[in-house]
């Protein structure tokens, strides 16, 4: 029996659950990969570097395994297969307080997040768990509450803004952004392979160390450390 290597930590669960399923059959079918590569259109090397991650094989490929086993298990691989095509939805960022927040404010913390659709094609929806319609076209001029929920895209606080913290995967940059003359955080993300950006409204954060920047991936969050100074 073939020993596959494992899958990276960063597969995506869709593509993982189609390769894991696509390495049963094949067992189950008891065909080596010479085996397979006479039953099916492509070739014993071209399923070994399916069956083991080295990007996600063909529809026609999965479609002439999934015909070696029965109707239902043919139709949930294709399903797969589908799914595991998608491309990833982009990260809504958010950004949260923690540490050493004063506690009114961790009592009465807001999530703030930018709806997906900015990411994609650039829309101003926002969402934010208070409900409110959007973002706030910034005063010209704006310090602590008078700038919160205000767009940091059109606000003069981006002029002095720096990065407090931040991280990176191969997908993805989250960063804390803090302007010092407003007293506010946002977060700014980047989709590395699209090259989107997406950032959240302002918060007041006289105190940038204790904030943190997160993006609410499709299975996981990706969150900047709290970084004082």
């Amino acid at each position: 029996m073939a020993q596959w290597r494992p899958l990276p930590e960063s597969t995506r669960p869709e593509r993982r659950l189609l390769i894991e399923e696509l390495r049963h059959l094949k067992q189950t079918a008891g065909l080596s990969l010479a085996g397979l590569g006479a039953r099916t259109a492509y070739s014993k090397s071209a399923w070994h570097r399916y069956l083991n991650g080295d990007g996600l094989p063909p529809r026609d490929a999965v479609d002439a395994l999934g015909a070696l086993g029965g109707a239902e298990q043919h139709a949930r691989l294709l399903e797969l297969w589908d799914r595991a095509a998608r491309p990833p939805e982009p990260p809504p960022p958010v950004v949260a307080g923690s540490g050493s927040v004063p506690r009114r404010r961790l009592r009465h913390r807001r999530t703030v997040t930018v709806a997906a659709a900015l990411a994609l094609v650039g829309s101003a929806t926002w969402a934010a768990a208070a409900h409110r319609a959007g973002p706030a076209p910034a005063p010209a001029a704006c310090r602590g509450a008078s700038c919160e929920g205000a767009d940091p895209d059109t606000s003069p606080c981006r002029t002095d803004a720096r990065t407090q913290s931040s991280v990176t995967t191969a997908s993805y940059a989250v960063r804390l952004r803090f302007s010092p003359s407003c007293d506010t955080v946002w977060s700014e993300v980047r989709d590395s392979a699209t090259g989107a950006d997406a950032e959240s409204p302002m918060l007041v954060a006289p105190d940038p160390g204790a904030a943190e920047a997160c993006a609410d991936l499709t299975h996981a969050r990706l969150c900047t450390a709290p970084h004082p100074g």
